[in-house]
């Protein structure tokens, strides 16, 4: 179970890289990455102040967060997807 952590840390190493060498690649490094972070933050807010209405909840914690601030929306929509399978 060991290996498991260590190879999700890993896989989330090598994704933080690939969307920095994309960001790199567009000319806009910063406003790129500022941008994405803002757009998983303001959903992850989003779902959080509509969760009585909608009965969709992704709980905030330093993981939630921090993957939505640094993977952004791709990262929200696995967290929901994940609690659609395992519900």
């Amino acid at each position: 179970m060991e290996i498991l952590k260590y190879l999700t840390f890993a896989f989330a190493g090598v994704s933080a890289f690939i969307i920095f060498v994309f960001a790199a690649r567009s000319k806009r490094i910063f406003r790129t990455l500022l941008f994405n972070a803002f757009a998983g933050i303001c959903l992850l807010a989003l779902i959080d102040l509509t969760a009585k209405f909608t009965g969709v909840y992704i709980p905030v914690n330093p993981y939630t967060v921090t993957g939505g601030a640094v993977f952004g929306i791709p990262a929200l929509c696995g967290a929901l997807l994940l609690k659609f399978i395992f519900i």
